[in-house]
């Protein structure tokens, strides 16, 4: 029996290109890859429309979505519209909402966006510096992940209209209604000390989601797959199989 060929979707969180799946890929050498970041749209329309026709490019459907961040918010919106053509998502940090609502209250203050967003008119590597010191753990920077995060994934820095626009998106998500119409499994990935997407905002998603499982790995923070790669592969690794019988 030929063995099954898997596709995958991998898609950036805010400010990041998809350089940051590179290793990921690598470890899935007879697979489809597929990426979506979002360093080069200036509008939240821009976002959403570039979602939308990377995923119609898709030629291997149905696809396995990974998504980060904002990109797990922006998996969650394309498995409400094209739940055929999806075989599972794995979110990492993934939640509802970003900002604080009743369901998520330890969502984000919208005046802290607000001040982001001035900010970067400012000064947009300092931004930038702040929003990476909260992504790593204590642990984390002790064993060096911050370090390497700045000298691999920080070499440069998107505009500061895609920023901006990003943090536009974020301000303006929120997938609570619509989550009902999510029937496509999901595996959900924590940092438990995650500063950017709490536990807790993540625990939020999960209790509405109609098929999920979560996983919560101790001492990481919101870069928790990329400062422990062997084990996020393991983890994509079990989801897949687990479809696969």
């Amino acid at each position: 029996m030929m063995k099954k060929r898997h596709s995958f979707l991998w898609i950036s969180g805010w400010s990041v290109s998809s350089d940051i799946w590179k290793p990921f890929m690598s470890q899935w050498p007879n697979a489809h890859h597929y990426s979506l970041s979002f360093e080069n749209c200036e509008t939240v329309e821009q976002i959403n429309k570039h979602a939308i026709q990377t995923f119609q490019q898709v030629e291997h459907k149905p696809v396995n979505i990974i998504g980060w961040s904002l990109g797990a918010m922006i998996a969650l919106q394309l498995a409400v519209r094209f739940a055929k053509d999806i075989n599972h998502l794995f979110l990492i940090a993934g939640v509802s909402s970003f900002m604080r609502t009743k369901q998520n209250k330890t969502g984000w203050n919208e005046l802290v966006i607000k001040r982001m967003k001035k900010q970067l008119e400012n000064d947009v590597q300092q931004v930038i510096r702040i929003f990476d010191q909260k992504m790593f753990t204590d642990h984390e920077k002790l064993n060096g992940d911050k370090k390497k995060w700045d000298k691999f994934i920080r070499k440069s820095v998107p505009s500061v209209w895609s920023l901006q626009a990003g943090l536009d998106f974020l301000e303006k998500f929120s997938i609570d209604e619509y989550i009902k119409f999510i029937h496509t499994p999901v595996s959900l990935l924590s940092g438990e000390e995650d500063k950017i997407c709490a536990l807790e905002s993540t625990r939020v998603l999960a209790d509405q989601l109609h098929s999920c499982t979560h996983s919560r790995w101790d001492e990481t923070g919101h870069a928790c797959f990329w400062t422990n790669q062997e084990k996020f592969h393991q983890w994509i690794k079990e989801g897949v199989n687990h479809e696969d019988q």
